[in-house]
């Protein structure tokens, strides 16, 4: 098997466990609540992180000191409490299929982040492509005005929710492209300082959400709804663990201009599982969205790369 098969089948594999995550997280937000779902999968993915984050600094003699722990922690918070936060009660005000069309559009955010904030070239053909699919999202964020939706003001304010949780996410993506993160930060670190300070930063939003714990604290692992556990377990093992290792290595392989095209894939296995399981429905200004959106993804990711 060559490298390049390689890479398909590791961030294929991502795809799909992050595709599936938006049906996941919208049944699991049936049985309980966005920062209690947050609190536990924080706190599941931190306690796995935590022998692999201690073992890998002390084999590769890693220095971490409180300035650096600090600003990692600070990138932790936008790219997992705030963002996670954002897209978790979004999801759980909208439906998964839109919830994820919506999302889609993070890497389109990040090509327009680094023209505006790092002057990074962009190219006509690229700016278009990236103002249709914003003009794609826009159509999905309104889609429950067009459909006269019961609950159409609820569903479209989940819909701005996830959008600003993916523009937190692009911040994130931009702020690592500074060259004092991009070139002394591993990646395992990061990702483990960043789930570390989200476990740090969603313990106060838990217990405004649950007052009755800080008197009570033998009674946290009670609040667990058994029918969460399945959800809560996927996303702190497959989409957090499984999933981060997948996607670096499947970006290790391959060019990052060619890899990046696989984010845009989640809402093809995200929308027959919602379809399915959920009971959800792909609506004709959906599929308007949809298309606008790839339409703007195909332009944007057209140029040639070097």
């Amino acid at each position: 098997m060559n490298k390049r098969t390689k890479a398909y089948i590791f961030l294929l594999t991502t795809t799909i466990i992050w595709g599936a995550a938006s049906p996941v997280i919208k049944y699991t937000l049936k049985f309980i609540s966005p920062f209690s779902f947050l609190f536990w999968r924080f706190l599941i993915t931190s306690l796995i992180f935590l022998p692999i984050f201690f073992i890998y600094i002390n084999k590769n003699n890693i220095k971490l000191d409180l300035k650096k722990i600090a600003r990692l922690a600070g990138l932790g918070f936008l790219g997992t409490t705030f963002s996670l936060t954002l897209l978790f009660v979004g999801y759980s005000h909208t439906t998964a299929i839109d919830g994820s069309l919506i999302y889609s559009i993070a890497p389109i955010l990040v090509v327009v982040g680094g023209a505006f904030f790092l002057k990074e070239e962009v190219t006509g053909i690229e700016k278009m492509g990236a103002a249709i699919a914003f003009l794609g999202s826009i159509v999905a964020i309104i889609q429950p005005l067009l459909e006269r939706k019961a609950f159409g003001l609820e569903n479209m304010a989940g819909n701005i929710l996830v959008f600003l949780s993916a523009l937190a996410w692009a911040g994130y993506c931009l702020l690592m492209r500074r060259s004092e993160f991009k070139e002394k930060t591993v990646p395992l670190v990061l990702t483990a300082v960043s789930f570390f300070a989200g476990f740090i930063t969603i313990i106060p939003l838990f217990i405004i959400e649950r007052p009755q714990l800080p008197g009570n604290c033998l009674a946290i692992a009670s609040l667990l709804n058994n029918h969460a556990l399945p959800g809560i377990l996927y996303m702190s093992v497959f989409s957090s663990v499984i999933a981060y290792f997948t996607y670096n290595l499947g970006y290790s392989l391959i060019e990052a201009s060619e890899a990046v095209l696989f984010d845009y894939l989640k809402p093809v296995f995200a929308a027959p599982l919602a379809v399915i399981w959920l009971d959800e429905q792909i609506t004709p200004p959906f599929l308007i969205g949809a298309l606008l959106i790839a339409l703007g993804v195909f332009l944007t990711e057209s140029r040639p790369k070097s």
